[in-house]
């Protein structure tokens, strides 16, 4: 589980993130959404202990990222935008080397890995990852950062730029680990895929959180027949 309290962060003057409280539960898909600048991906880098908060705290299935951050990293995979895959190794090199970092037996490590390959169709991982693909490097990169089989994963934009096919398999795999009983925080700016993947969305809007409830509900609100269509009135309404 995650649990976001009275969330605070500045750069400078500039407040970021002005209290903003959310939970992820087990077995669900949350997505959070917000336009470019809202404090999605300030909020991903305390969540991952890379950025510090200035005020509130996020807890990962009850560490806190201020208190017991080497615990938070230990329940906790990330998936970011820009990859962190090692271009010169392949990518089993590249997930066998985070699995070691992460103190995951190789056999175990292997098991997974072989599992997770089959799982999102990758027949490539013996070539240099400096070869691939934005899709080849996406999936390398979404196996990287759960092979220590984390209870609670985040997913920064996981589809973008990816074509169809690569895709589907991403979603598929984001539907498995949810059937897990995963806690999953989803980030993107697909509104089709939030209306595919998320049992609850959080709309966060100039460091504030300014909606939050399941899909069909928040359409409901605002009479729309999307929820892309509903995140438009909620944002373009939002004048503080």
């Amino acid at each position: 589980m995650i649990e976001i309290t009275n969330l605070k962060r500045n750069f400078g003057k500039t407040e970021v993130l002005k209290g903003i409280s959310l939970k992820a539960e087990p077995g669900k898909v949350t997505g959070l959404l917000g336009p470019n600048g809202a404090g999605k991906t300030t909020t991903i880098k305390i969540l991952s202990t890379i950025l510090k908060p200035h005020g509130g705290d996020i807890t990962v299935n009850r560490h806190s990222v201020i208190k017991e951050p080497a615990l938070v990293r230990k329940n906790l995979g990330v998936v970011f935008e820009e990859s962190g895959i090692y271009q010169r190794l392949t990518g089993e090199e590249n997930i066998l080397y985070f699995a070691d970092l992460a103190d995951v037996p190789p056999d175990v490590a292997k098991e997974r890995m072989y599992k997770f390959f089959e799982l999102l169709g990758v027949d490539y991982a013996k070539k240099l990852a400096g070869t691939y693909s934005k899709g080849m490097m996406q999936k390398i990169n979404l196996i990287r950062a759960i092979i220590h089989n984390p209870p609670v994963v985040v997913l920064d934009e996981p589809t973008n730029g990816l074509d169809v096919p690569s895709t589907r398999a991403v979603e598929t795999f984001i539907r498995e680990m949810k059937d897990e009983g995963k806690t999953i925080l989803l980030s993107t700016h697909l509104m089709a895929q939030v209306e595919k993947l998320c049992d609850y969305i959080y709309i966060i809007h100039k460091g504030r959180i300014v909606e939050e409830g399941p899909p069909q509900s928040i359409k409901e609100k605002y009479d729309t027949a999307t929820v892309e269509d509903a995140f438009l009135k909620v944002v373009s309404s939002d004048v503080a």
